[in-house]
């Protein structure tokens, strides 16, 4: 059969990988914390199947459980979206191949299944089901509601493969949908409804009326449904192999070429993000983290810890200013030899990064503005943080970068992903994020937080004053080095 004939071209794949070979200690590593993981999930099956009614004490032992079920999706489809992998399969080999499009799809899509998350859950819902479930209700309908769980979760499987496909083709599709996943969440804090009393209760009526249990079957239909005609729609040889380009790029952006050779470095940067898969789902990842304050600010306990709200300001206005610039050499990594060797001054080379950097800084700043409703210490303390960010941690970050030699692979997702990180990315995140605490906090200890804040934002503003030196410096230690990184940019790792 072609399925088996897959699956044994998948295992050679992997086999005869350099990087398999290369990284056998960790991936017997992997294993074994794969290992660990499930030897846990086995054990909290056991305890919630035998303890369950001795846990909750009430009367209603599977209602408050289909509650706990409800957010175990929740974090199912959060962990999924973050470190779940595509099932793929190399499809040019066999497209020229008397293969109907419908099997390779299909085998992509039936390979999806099989994954760590669905085993955990396997594992997880089995015992409850025939122990408490069984015992409540039924051996049959113990059989029916363990099928329906695992249905469920098929369904945020197909979901999370979709729109992360999804994502490199029309990022404005997910991010609606996503907002409006975000939306259903801010309605659940804020009180408006009860999302696992609305679950448990769907649950309830299908457990009294066995014919519900075709819901979750349904919606395991539906996105399985929904992968397969996206996927066939797309795979054709044009689709895979022809790289498309913007048309409208052009005019929204193109004024940046009347800035000469720096707005033509800062309109490469910016295309590169649009169109890479690793860069656009960093882009897609920034209003998730520019929202962080929401989960905070609210918060009295939080809102009262000044250094904590430090923190949190850097990392609102910092967060992708830092994933630009710590990688902002590795991205260029597959075509640096072009770079060093074409006449592309390095000064102003090195200006359109801190250039680009600046301007998303400036962006967060503005778009972190609402927060004022949560009171004028957050403004100060975000106003401050982004200045900080703008004078020091930008050059820092950007000097640090000059030390990297691993190339970026843009071709896979960033969630999750190491590809391409060295020791130099997490040692700048040590300054960045405790730098800035500790100059604020002798201040709040001596009873003059807002003392504290505005000498935070005169620091940013004094070394914005610094900044051609400081790119001065970038600059010397990039000619130092570019030779270096070269050559660790040649190995394909």
């Amino acid at each position: 059969m072609l399925a088996f004939q897959f699956i044994n071209h998948q295992m050679k794949q992997a086999r005869r990988s350099t990087i398999w070979q290369k990284s056998l200690a960790l991936n017997i590593l992997l294993i074994f914390v794969a290992f660990i993981l499930l030897a846990e999930a086995v054990g909290l099956s056991l305890l919630l199947a035998f303890s369950w009614h001795e846990i909750v004490k009430e009367s209603e032992v599977l209602t408050s459980f289909y509650q706990l079920a409800a957010w175990y999706f929740v974090g199912s489809f959060v962990i999924r979206f973050f470190m779940q992998q595509l099932p793929a399969l190399e499809i040019r080999h066999y497209q020229n191949l008397p293969i109907k499009k419908s099997t390779l799809i299909h085998f992509m899509l039936i390979k999806g299944k099989f994954n760590f998350f669905t085993l955990i859950s396997l594992i997880l819902f089995t015992p409850f089901a025939f122990k408490q479930v069984g015992y409540y209700e039924g051996t049959t309908a113990a059989w029916i509601w363990l099928a329906g769980m695992l249905f469920f979760e098929l369904t945020i499987n197909y979901l999370v493969i979709w729109l992360k496909k999804l994502m490199v083709t029309s990022l404005k599709t997910v991010s609606l949908i996503l907002g409006l996943i975000g939306l259903l969440a801010l309605g659940e804090y804020l009180g408006w409804y009860s999302y696992s009393d609305l679950f448990a209760a769907l649950i309830d009526a299908m457990m009294q009326n066995k014919i519900l249990w075709f819901i979750p079957l349904f919606t395991f239909m539906l996105a399985y449904g929904i992968n397969y005609r996206f996927l066939k729609q797309r795979l054709y040889l044009e689709e895979i192999s022809k790289a498309k380009t913007d048309t409208a790029f052009g005019s929204r952006f193109g004024y940046l070429q009347r800035f000469g050779i720096i707005g033509e470095v800062m309109l490469l940067d910016i295309k590169l993000f649009l169109r890479n898969k690793r860069t656009k789902s960093i882009l897609f990842l920034a209003p998730v983290f520019l929202a962080y304050g929401l989960i905070f600010y609210p918060n009295e306990e939080y809102s009262s810890d000044g250094g904590f709200m430090i923190f949190i300001g850097i990392f609102i206005s910092g967060f992708l200013m830092l994933s630009y610039l710590q990688y902002a050499f590795a991205y260029e990594g597959s075509y640096w030899d072009f770079l060093i060797s074409s006449p592309i001054p390095m000064r102003q080379y090195i200006r359109a990064k801190l250039y680009v950097a600046t301007l998303v800084v400036i962006v967060a700043w503005f778009l972190t503005l609402p927060y004022l409703y949560f009171g004028k210490s957050i403004l100060m303390i975000n106003t401050a943080t982004a200045l900080f960010n703008l004078g020091i941690l930008i050059p820092m970050a950007l000097f640090f970068a000059t030390y990297n030699k691993k190339a970026m692979m843009l071709n896979k997702g960033s969630a999750f992903n190491y590809q391409g990180t060295s020791t130099v990315h997490w040692l700048v995140m040590l300054p960045a994020f405790v730098l800035p605490t500790v100059i604020y906090m002798p201040f709040k200890w001596f009873g003059q937080p807002e003392t504290g804040i505005l000498v935070l934002g005169g620091f940013g503003l004094l070394a914005l004053a610094f900044r051609p030196a400081f790119a001065k410096l970038i600059e010397q230690n990039l000619m130092d080095r570019k030779y270096q990184m070269a050559e660790g940019f040649r190995e394909k790792n």
